[in-house]
C-alpha cells in the first residue's frame, strides 16, 4: 500500500495556497499551473521510484526455546535489495500475553551494510507463541511517498517454565542443598543402602560398627549408608480452574511445574524413577522412568499446559492411577485445597494409599495470609479479615482429616512448594517410609 506522506501534503498544502494569489492577479495564474504541472510529475516520478524499490529482506533471530518471565534480546537483520540509501520505519509483531519494546525503529539503510535492531521481550504465559511479520514503511527518494508492508516470515517460539536454578545445580556435580534452601536428611542403619565406611562418631548406633574393619584399622570404624535409590516418584498435577490464581506474574499451576520440574530433578538425582499424570484438564500420562533425559521428558511433556475451567475429579483420577501403576510409589499431588474437595479428595486418597504413598502439597493463597493478619481499622476491614479466617479455618479442617487418614500434607505459599517439596521427599526417603 502505498500513502502520501507529510511532506507531500505540506507541498500539496502550499500549492493549493498559492492559487489565491493566482486568482487575485492574473499574470500568476500561468506559474501556478506550471509550478503545479512541475509538482505533479515529481510525485508521479517519486512514487515511480518507490513501486519500483524491492522491499527490504528482513529476518528475526531469536532463541527457539525462551524462559518464562525473563527478558530475552530479539534481533532484526535488515537488509537493503536497492544500491541507494534507503529511509525506513519497521515494528516487528511479538507474541501476545509478552511484555516487549513497543516502539517504533527508524533506520537509514546504506548498501551494502545489514544493519541490525535489537529489543528485549517478555513472555509472560507458556506455550507455543508466535511472532506476525515485520511491519514495514518504506519512504521514497524524495520522501513524498510511503509504502506500507508485511515483510519477514511468522516464526514459532516455545516458552518454558523458567528453570535457571535447575540448569544450575544441573552444572554442579551434587546438589548443594543448602544454597537451594534445602534440609539434608541423613539416617544411617536399617533399610538405608550401604554407602562407605568411616571412623566411628559419637551417637553412632552399635549395628553400625564394622567389627571387621575395626579389627583389621585397630580403631572403632562405623558404616554410613546412602537413601535407598531404585525408588519411584508419581506426581499428580491438578490442570483445574482452582490452579488458574495468579501470584505476581505467575500463576499457581506456573509454581506447581515449578515444583514438578524440581523435584523430578533430584529425584533422579537421587537415582530413582519420575513421572507424572494430570488432572482436571489435557490427560498427560508419563509411566515412571529413570534416564539422563528424563527430565526433559518432562519438561516437553508439560511446557504448554494451561489451567481449564473445568473442576477436577479426583476419585477418578486417582483410579487412573491405580490401574496404570501397580509397584508402590510416592504419589505427590499438586494442587489447591478447598473445603468442597473434602469428599472426592479424601477417597482419592484412601484409595491410593491401599498401594502407595501420598503427599498432598496445597498451594495457599498469599493474600489470604495478608488478610488474616492485617490490622482492623474500619468495617470493611473486619468483614475482610472474617472471611479470610473462616476461609483458613475450613482449609485446615480438611488438611486435620487428611493427616488423621494418614496422608502426608503440605501446605505452603506458592514460591516455597518447590523448594518444601523436596525437603518433603528428603525427609521421606531419610525416614524409610518409601
Amino acid at each position: 500500500m502505498i500513502l502520501p506522506s507529510n511532506r507531500l501534503l505540506v507541498l500539496g498544502g502550499l500549492w493549493f495556497c498559492g492559487s489565491i494569489p493566482a486568482a487575485i492577479v492574473p499574470s500568476l495564474f500561468p506559474v501556478w499551473l506550471i509550478g503545479g504541472a512541475a509538482l505533479l510529475l515529481l510525485i508521479t516520478l517519486d512514487a515511480i521510484g518507490l513501486y519500483r524499490q524491492p522491499l527490504p529482506v528482513i529476518e528475526r533471530e531469536v532463541a527457539g526455546s525462551l524462559p518464562q518471565t525473563i527478558w530475552r534480546n530479539v534481533t532484526l537483520s535488515v537488509t537493503s535489495q536497492v544500491s541507494v540509501r534507503q529511509k525506513i520505519q519497521l515494528k516487528d509483531s511479538p507474541p501476545e500475553k509478552c511484555e516487549y519494546d513497543d516502539r517504533t525503529i527508524h533506520l537509514i539503510l546504506t548498501p551494502p551494510q545489514v544493519s541490525q535492531v535489537v529489543y528485549r521481550i517478555k513472555p509472560l504465559m507458556r506455550g507455543d507463541l508466535w511472532f506476525g511479520r515485520v511491519h514495514l514503511r518504506l519512504f521514497s527518494p524524495l520522501q513524498l511517498w510511503q509504502r506500507q508492508a508485511l515483510v519477514g516470515s511468522t516464526q514459532k517460539v516455545s516458552v518454558f517454565p523458567n528453570f535457571a536454578p535447575i540448569t544450575q545445580m544441573a552444572l554442579q556435580t551434587t546438589i548443594t542443598q543448602a544454597g537451594m534452601g534445602f534440609h539434608k536428611f541423613r539416617k544411617r542403619g536399617q533399610g538405608m543402602e550401604f554407602e562407605q565406611l568411616r571412623e566411628y562418631r559419637s551417637g553412632d548406633a552399635m549395628r553400625q560398627i564394622d567389627w571387621k574393619a575395626t579389627t583389621r584399622m585397630r580403631k572403632m570404624i562405623s558404616r554410613e549408608y546412602q537413601d535407598e535409590r531404585n525408588q519411584r516418584i508419581i506426581m499428580m498435577l491438578d490442570c483445574g480452574r482452582r490452579m488458574g490464581a495468579s501470584e505476581g506474574e505467575l500463576m499457581h499451576f506456573d509454581h506447581a511445574l515449578n515444583a514438578v520440574l524440581l523435584l523430578s530433578y533430584v529425584g533422579l538425582r537421587y537415582g530413582d524413577s519420575v513421572g507424572l499424570i494430570t488432572l482436571g484438564g489435557p490427560e498427560r500420562y508419563l509411566p515412571p522412568v529413570r534416564s539422563v533425559n528424563a527430565i526433559n521428558r518432562v519438561l516437553h511433556e508439560v511446557y504448554d499446559l494451561q489451567p481449564t475451567l473445568s473442576s477436577s475429579d479426583f476419585e477418578v483420577a486417582a483410579q487412573s492411577l491405580i490401574t496404570r501403576e501397580r509397584k508402590r510409589s510416592l504419589v505427590v499431588l499438586f494442587t489447591n485445597l478447598r473445603d468442597e474437595d473434602e469428599q472426592s479428595l479424601l477417597a482419592a486418597v484412601k484409595l491410593l494409599s491401599k498401594r502407595h504413598l501420598v503427599l498432598v502439597a496445597s498451594l495457599r493463597e498469599t493474600e489470604l495470609d495478608n488478610a488474616a493478619s492485617m490490622p482492623i481499622n474500619n468495617q470493611q476491614d473486619a468483614a475482610l479479615r472474617a472471611a479470610a479466617a473462616s476461609y483458613q479455618s475450613k482449609r485446615q479442617a480438611v488438611l486435620t482429616r487428611l493427616r488423621s487418614a494418614g496422608v502426608l500434607c503440605l501446605d505452603v505459599q506458592p514460591q516455597q512448594l518447590a523448594v518444601e517439596s523436596v525437603n518433603r521427599y528428603l525427609a521421606i526417603k531419610a525416614a524409610g517410609q518409601l
